[in-house]
């Protein structure tokens, strides 16, 4: 299992979850597990939680808003 993070500061709600539903939709129904959500301090953050037989490798990641 494996995750990608959406945040920033400046990134509105809807941007993030246009971001992590995007990254989703890629993925496709049988590997999607859950998408969740939290914020502080007005830093939100979307996490895509996904199946995958690859190491996750931080060069493959998007740069954070």
């Amino acid at each position: 299992m494996a995750y990608r993070v959406f945040r920033g500061l400046l990134a509105s709600w809807d941007e993030l979850f246009r971001q992590a539903a995007g990254f989703a939709t890629e993925l496709g129904p049988g590997k999607l597990v859950s998408i969740s959500h939290s914020e502080d301090d007005d830093d939100g953050v979307v996490a895509v939680w996904y199946w995958t037989d690859e190491p996750e490798v931080e060069a493959d990641r998007p740069p954070q808003i």
